[in-house]
This record gives structure tokens, sequence and C-alpha cells, in this order.
């Protein structure tokens, strides 16, 4: 999936792509922004390039407002 974020200043493309069953990675090019991690009907966005040392930043009930969380920071 490919989702485009637009802000007054910047415009940022990023790649989201499931790498296990329940977690999603999430890239601007070859930089890993974090994971989205679905738990059950919720969201979980983990911060950090390494998934089992990253760490969580919020909670969120659709993959897209998971994704937008880590586009903002």
């Amino acid at each position: 999936m490919h989702l485009t974020i637009e802000s007054p200043t910047t415009i940022a493309v990023l790649d989201v792509e499931r790498v296990l069953d329940d977690v999603h990675r999430v890239r601007t090019g070859k930089r890993v922004l974090g994971y989205v991690l679905e738990t059950g009907a919720v969201y979980v966005t983990l911060r950090g390039d390494i998934f089992n040392t990253s760490v969580e930043i919020a909670q969120s009930q659709d993959l897209d407002s998971a994704v937008r969380i880590l586009a903002a920071d």
C-alpha cells in the first residue's frame, strides 16, 4: 500500500507492507519509520526501525490513522 500525506510544507510518500500476519512496516524510501501491529480491533503504532526494539506511540481504530501518526513525527 502506498500512502501520500500532504502538509503545508511537505509531501510524504509512505510504503506500507505486511511483514507478518499482524505486522505492517512503514517506510519512506529506504528509511523505516516504524511498524503497525494489529491487535484485534486496535492498531498499535510503534516508532523505530527494528521491530523488537520499537516503542509504542499510539493506538488507532484503523490502519490509515495508525500510519499517519508515524508520518506526523
